[in-house]
């Protein structure tokens, strides 16, 4: 079974990526999708990857990993996020042998989730076919949802603390010099300073 997973570099995704290489024997490709838009996250995002990319091939094992980038900075309107996953998974799919099974971090309590995730499907299903017409892909692509279940507190309880450290969440953080800040008003800012409340050192 060959396993794509969508990685942003936060909370949520690293421990997708500890599941899938703890839990499965999959070949395993991690693609990061540098995503450039008005809110400026792409460099922080960036440094984060790289940093739980490398940690997590010493502790774990090997795995494929590669980025793609979608620059929406001059734009005023912040595009769908779900949607630019759906394009690039589909394309990084068609590039990867045998890949069968998309993973995303998706949770349960995601805001309209179930909505989201179907359209999600709809954008990658439409896209793949037009490969399959051309003889490419696979018969089947199932899409998985490895910590679904999970509550943000469960998500930071599944990570070392050594690991959780080095992710990044916030939307919107605050350039300073030789790195970033968290923002600490962004709704993603707001859910990890819940997640320490609930769990204090």
């Amino acid at each position: 079974m060959t396993t794509l997973a969508m990685f942003s570099g936060g909370l949520d995704s690293t421990a997708m990526l500890v599941q899938l290489l703890e839990e499965t024997s999959d070949e395993l490709r991690v693609h990061h999708i540098r995503m450039l838009n008005k809110e400026g996250r792409a460099g922080a995002e960036q440094q984060a990857v790289e940093a739980i990319l490398a940690w997590c091939r010493r502790r774990y094992r090997p795995f494929r990993s590669s980025e793609s980038g979608l620059d929406f900075a001059s734009l005023q309107a912040i595009p769908i996020d779900y949607l630019s996953i759906a394009y690039v998974a589909c394309q990084v799919a068609i590039d990867t042998p045998g890949c069968d099974r998309i993973a995303v971090a998706s949770l349960s309590s995601d805001t309209a989730i179930a909505d989201r995730s179907a359209r999600q499907r709809q954008v990658f299903d439409a896209m793949y076919a037009c490969y399959r017409a051309r003889k490419l892909g696979e018969p089947q692509v199932e899409w998985i949802y490895p910590v679904y279940e999970c509550s943000k507190a469960q998500i930071a309880e599944m990570l070392p603390a050594e690991l959780a450290a080095l992710t990044w969440s916030c939307r919107r953080p605050v350039a300073r010099k030789g790195g970033w800040d968290p923002c600490g008003a962004c709704k993603a800012c707001l859910a990890r300073q819940n997640i320490s409340l609930q769990n204090p050192a």
